[in-house]
Order: C-alpha cells, then sequence, then structure tokens
C-alpha cells in the first residue's frame, strides 16, 4: 500500500470499473504517469486489458471477487455508470473509491438525476416520472416529448421521439420512464468538471456536440457559441459538480436554447466521449485528471493547445475506414489522428474509435472531419 495521507504516489495500483475505451486512456495515462492499473470487467476481451498489469472478468455482483480486487488496488475509479451501485458502495467500505456510490446512483436513474437537479434549482427541461403506461396521461406539458428509460439507457438505447399520441406505442420496456419536454435549442455543449470532493473544482472549456441518431457524432472545441454563454455554461457545471460533493471527473451535458439560456441534460460521473479531445487540445486531459483526483495529486487549470475537431467512428464504418485506398486517402488529404479502441466485434452504431483533427483554422478541421464522415459513413 502506497497511500500517505490520502496521496497515491506513481508505482500504485490503480483499480478501474470497466474495460472499454474510457477506461483505457484512462489506463494509458496512468501508465504515462507511473501507476499500475488493475481492469475489472466481464467482457475478456475488454479493450483496456490491453493496458493492464491484472485483470479479471467475472460479473461485478461477484462479491468473491471483489474481495481479489481489492487485494490488488490501492484505489478504484470507474468508466462507465451502469457499474453497479452495491458493488462500489462495497468497495468504498474498504478503499478509496472515486466517485462514489452516491454520484453513481444519482447518475443511474434520469428521474432520482432530475428530480435533484429540480430541487437544486438547476435550469432543465420540463419532466414527468411515468412508472407505469397509464402514467403518460398525467403529463402536463405539450409533444413533442422525449421518453427515455429511467436506467440503463445510454448511446441513444431506450430513447423515443414522441411527437402524437399514437408514438407512445413504439416504447419497449416496462418502465419507468421519463418524459421530457422537448426543446428547441442552437446546440448541444458539455464540459468537463473535475472535484476533490472538498469544494475545490477544476473545468475544461465549453465542447460543442452534433449528435446522429443520439449518438456523438463530432465534438468540436472551441465552441462557436458566444463567450457569455461559455462563462454561464462553466458556472452552472461546476456548481452542479461542487453541489454533489464528491471527487471524481464528471461531464454536465446542456442544450444552448440561447445565448442567455443554457439548460442542463444529463450528469455523467466519469470522463465523457466528448472530453477525448482533451487529450490532444489541453496540457492536461480529463484522463489524467481523472488519474489526479484518484491518487489526491494537485487539479492544474488546463491549458489549451489549439482547435481540436473529434469525429467517431461508429459500427460499419469502420469497415469502410480499414479499406487501404480510403485510409491512404484520408490520411494524405487531412490532418487526422487515429484512435482505435481495440474491440474485438463490429456492431451497428457501436463506438470503435475516433479521429482528431488539428490545426489553426477551425473551419478547415471541421471542413476535413465532414470530408472523412461522408466517405466512411454507411
Amino acid at each position: 500500500m502506497m497511500e500517505s495521507k490520502n496521496l497515491l504516489l506513481p508505482g500504485a495500483y490503480l483499480g478501474m470499473l470497466g474495460g472499454g475505451q474510457l477506461g483505457g486512456f484512462f489506463s494509458e495515462a496512468a501508465l504515462r504517469m507511473g501507476y499500475k492499473v488493475v481492469v475489472w470487467d466481464p467482457n475478456e476481451k475488454a479493450p483496456a486489458k490491453r493496458f493492464a498489469e491484472k485483470s479479471q472478468s467475472t460479473d461485478f455482483l461477484d462479491f468473491e471477487s471483489a474481495d481479489f480486487f481489492l487485494n490488488d488496488v490501492d484505489a478504484v475509479s470507474l468508466e462507465w455508470e451502469n457499474v453497479p451501485s452495491e458493488l462500489v458502495q462495497f468497495l468504498e467500505d474498504k478503499t478509496i473509491v472515486r466517485p462514489s456510490s452516491k454520484s453513481l446512483a444519482l447518475a443511474q436513474n434520469r428521474i432520482t438525476e432530475k428530480t435533484y437537479l429540480t430541487k437544486n434549482s438547476f435550469p432543465l427541461t420540463d419532466f414527468c416520472p411515468i412508472y407505469s403506461f397509464d402514467d403518460f396521461e398525467k403529463v402536463q406539458f405539450d409533444m413533442p416529448w422525449i421518453v427515455k428509460t429511467a436506467t440503463l439507457g445510454y448511446d441513444g438505447h431506450g430513447q423515443w421521439s414522441i411527437n402524437q399520441v399514437d408514438d407512445l406505442q413504439s416504447i419497449e420496456g416496462e418502465g419507468p420512464w421519463v418524459a421530457e419536454s422537448k426543446v428547441e435549442y442552437l446546440c448541444e455543449i458539455s464540459v468537463i468538471v473535475a472535484s476533490d470532493g472538498s469544494g475545490k473544482t477544476m473545468s475544461f472549456p465549453v465542447i460543442e456536440n452534433t449528435h446522429s441518431e443520439n449518438i456523438l457524432r463530432m465534438s468540436i472545441y472551441p465552441a462557436r457559441i458566444p463567450n457569455k454563454t461559455q462563462i454561464n455554461a462553466k458556472n452552472i457545471a461546476e456548481k452542479v459538480v461542487s453541489s454533489l460533493g464528491d471527487a471524481g471527473v464528471f461531464c454536465v451535458e446542456m442544450f444552448m436554447v440561447d445565448e442567455d439560456t443554457v439548460l442542463v441534460n444529463e450528469i455523467a460521473p466519469r470522463p465523457h466521449n466528448s472530453g477525448h479531445l482533451t487529450i490532444d487540445a489541453f496540457s492536461i486531459s480529463q484522463y489524467e485528471m481523472q488519474v489526479r483526483v484518484l491518487c489526491g495529486l494537485p487539479l492544474s487549470q488546463p491549458l489549451p493547445l489549439g482547435p481540436v475537431v473529434m469525429l467517431n467512428v461508429l459500427g460499419f464504418e469502420m469497415e469502410n475506414l480499414l479499406k487501404s485506398d480510403l485510409m491512404d486517402e484520408i490520411l494524405d488529404k487531412t490532418n487526422c489522428k487515429l484512435y482505435m479502441y481495440g474491440k474485438d466485434q463490429i456492431k451497428n452504431r457501436r463506438k470503435l474509435g475516433h479521429m482528431i483533427f488539428t490545426g489553426t483554422e477551425l473551419c478547415d478541421l471541421i471542413t476535413q472531419a465532414n470530408f472523412v464522415h461522408e466517405k466512411i459513413k454507411v
């Protein structure tokens, strides 16, 4: 055990719950900083395990395995909000876990999360908890709505656009759900915030996001929105994270309705897909910040290095990208940097990698990203 006054020095073993790309980037940052990583993911071929000193592949609710995991780690973080909060609660009674089960449980249920935001006077769209299908009759705001599962939703799974009553027939499952008023907004934005859990926060500048079928398609820094809107969004995000009183790296997803109005959409108690670009856009990435928070190291202000655009590679787009003639053309005609996640299967709409475009002119980088998207899209 290398802990001293809650400070973990290089050489310590950091546990990661979840072995996807977020866990992989955390592991890379931790290795660069001199730490060792232990990854727990039920998938034997989880990408983050490529970087792990040790790993295990048992079910997250196997608490005998949790004891083995505890023997191997000095502190634990997570990459996915669908890790069982019961497991995190079990672990945090015996070791450092950042963020804690408190933040995780809040983010795991949209009804609980939105109720919390409302009670704490944070701005968000109208919503109504739906516990059974009959509850849809109780919604008091007009259509169109977005209906989402209250739990286990991600990347557009468990979401339905409801424009008229007949559309309710498309909803699957038995609930609970949350019905949200569909907001007309100018753009979607995100703010990554690190918190030491004791009142100090450090946030990255606003990132602008575009989505396709409810999946993040492109992220842009700097965001093309007014400066006063960016200041407002950062203030809201930092206040949301501070109110949680929990240590960790969080993402606050928001809608910009107009230059004076920003609404909170969701809180993610982990690094975020949009924050992949922080690796190339700032002096400190969201993943190094996650390592710092977990190990009790200082939270330094990330310094911008230049404009960056990120393009996600989804599903069968990867097959197109990996054609030799197209790969040659893309690398020849753009300032493209490839990040491949190493997932073992191509599935429709699955995030399999991303591309980063760097340079001096943001509009040129967006043009390059759109050019590549047109080449690889299915």
